[in-house]
């Protein structure tokens, strides 16, 4: 498989050693790891030698402030709303003055046609895949709009 500039990430719930296990030998680039705690996130690290993705789910501002536990053992750290796949929003102001020095991704309640321009200020990366989704298959139409709206956001920098 060509991967081109892609990553892949494979995104897991307190995955238990059996799942794990499974997919060793998948091409992910990322772990994206959801309701693990530190020790263990430090473990799936350190055997199977990927990427961390630790997402933590926010609903207030003491939610954001987990992210501190996990600093030092993750590559990015994802501000999720609850819900998982459903995308549930949350402030997303929430994570605006946090450290510059921690690689941050956003999700919860992006839509495709959101002004890119507010996110930029505060997060490095952004996750709207379920927004570009029209009943639970990609949109096109959906992607075209996300593609030129990055684009303008893009020529401004």
């Amino acid at each position: 498989i060509e991967k081109k500039n892609s990553f892949y990430v494979a995104v897991l719930v307190n995955p238990n050693q059996n799942i794990l296990e499974e997919i060793k030998e998948l091409p992910f680039d990322y772990y994206q790891l959801y309701d693990c705690d530190h020790d263990k996130i430090k473990l799936i690290k350190k055997k199977y030698k990927k990427k961390i993705i630790t997402a933590i789910t926010i609903k207030t501002l003491k939610d954001v402030k987990k992210y501190n536990e996990y600093v030092k053992i993750s590559n990015i750290i994802l501000f999720d709303g609850k819900g998982y796949e459903k995308s549930i929003g949350f402030n997303h102001m929430l994570i605006k003055n946090l450290s510059k020095n921690i690689k941050k991704m956003l999700a919860g309640d992006i839509k495709y046609n959101d002004n890119l321009e507010n996110f930029k200020k505060i997060t490095d990366i952004i996750d709207l895949s379920g927004s570009l989704e029209t009943k639970n298959k990609k949109d096109l139409k959906k992607i075209n709009i996300f593609l030129k709206n990055l684009k303008k956001v893009n020529v401004k920098t």
